[in-house]
């Protein structure tokens, strides 16, 4: 443990992320398998995408982003996601994810995996001031789920083991992408905004090439990774 700016930042050993993904093993099968009981429109990375439309709500993409942004507490048409995302500019592990920690807020779509997530857990636990996010260590290092407490104690929860950070192609264009060392899971990511310095992803969560949710990364300056 290290205090910075105020703030109880937990570090566990690497061995704890191999113990945990192996003790909670059935559990993480759960979740994989649940993504393949979601609507067929959660898969966007298929053969022949390119040539595919893609339909959503109708919606501009600039009122998309401007309800992400200002964290609109609303349904997200899951080709609006999509669209968004493949309008967004790519961005690279080693210059915009290693290194830093990031908060992290859920887009709910009604049909996805992180909705529930979101009603089971996230919304109950903001109750009592917890919150979540993810910190990027190295390349190699790094926590996919770190929980901070009135944004007074930091401290990861290594049920899905360790992941590292590399660029990967999905749905063209190769970007930053967060890979589970003991999962079929991927992170992808676009830069969604750096206005005011303030650094804003959008990330989509694939098992294997089945989207299981969306949701947004911002910076968290209050603490290095």
């Amino acid at each position: 443990m290290r205090i910075e700016n105020r703030r109880a930042v937990l570090s566990y050993p690497p061995i704890t992320y191999d113990i945990s993904q192996l003790l909670l093993f059935p559990l993480n099968y759960a979740i994989s398998g649940l993504c393949h009981l979601q609507p067929k429109k959660s898969v966007w990375n298929e053969a022949g995408f390119e040539t595919k439309d893609v339909p959503g709500s109708g919606k501009a993409l600039e009122q998309v982003k401007t309800e992400i942004l200002h964290q609109q507490d609303v349904a997200y048409n899951e080709g609006d996601l999509v669209r968004l995302y493949d309008s967004l500019p790519a961005v690279t592990a080693e210059t915009d994810l290693i290194g830093r920690a990031w908060q992290g807020k859920i887009l709910r779509t009604n049909a996805s995996v992180l909705d529930l997530a979101e009603w089971a857990l996230i919304r109950p636990l903001s109750m009592l001031g917890v919150k979540w996010g993810k910190r990027y260590k190295t390349s190699e290092k790094g926590d996919p789920l770190l929980m901070r407490w009135c944004d007074k104690v930091y401290f990861p929860i290594p049920i899905w083991g360790n992941v590292g950070m590399t660029d990967i192609k999905w749905r063209g264009t190769s970007t930053a992408t967060m890979n589970y060392d003991h999962q079929p899971w991927k992170d992808y990511f676009k830069l969604l905004s750096d206005d005011n310095g303030t650094v804003v992803l959008l990330g989509v969560w694939t098992h294997k090439h089945i989207a299981g949710g969306w949701f947004t990364l911002t910076l968290d300056t209050d603490i290095e990774a």
